[in-house]
């Protein structure tokens, strides 16, 4: 029950978290709005990333599938350039905020809840693929 409760916490959290900066950018633009849950889903999808950083990612069905710790800063790379470009009604500033919560999320949590280290089990995931 105690895990349940963490996931929905850290659900709705990062779908309020993700929009924040959206919101507060266009706050007096009536003609702008936002509406959905990527923001929360990449919170979700990179809290995964930082616990399982060498799992293989792709989009959908097309290869290749790459670790995650590769994959993560693509995906925020091009959601950086798709948000400054501007222009295709999706809200790229949520991907990115969301993604960046999920992990500081995942490293709170952990250390609140319980002895898991999150950080160094990054990083040691990382030297074993790599070796």
């Amino acid at each position: 029950m105690k895990s349940t409760m963490i996931y929905i916490i850290f659900y709705l959290s990062a779908l309020v978290v993700s929009l924040l900066p959206t919101y507060i950018k266009h706050k007096n633009d009536s003609r702008y709005y936002s509406l959905g849950a990527s923001g929360a889903v990449s919170a979700i999808v990179f809290a995964g990333i930082f616990l399982y950083p060498t799992a293989k990612i792709g989009i959908f069905i097309l290869p290749p599938f790459i670790p995650g710790f590769i994959f993560a800063p693509i995906y925020l790379f091009i959601s950086a350039y798709l948000a400054k470009k501007g222009g295709d009604n999706i809200n790229h500033s949520a991907h990115i905020w969301g993604s960046v919560y999920g992990i500081l999320f995942l490293i709170g949590a952990c250390y609140l809840f319980s002895d898991f280290d999150p950080m160094y089990n990054f990083t040691e995931s990382i030297k074993l693929w790599l070796k």
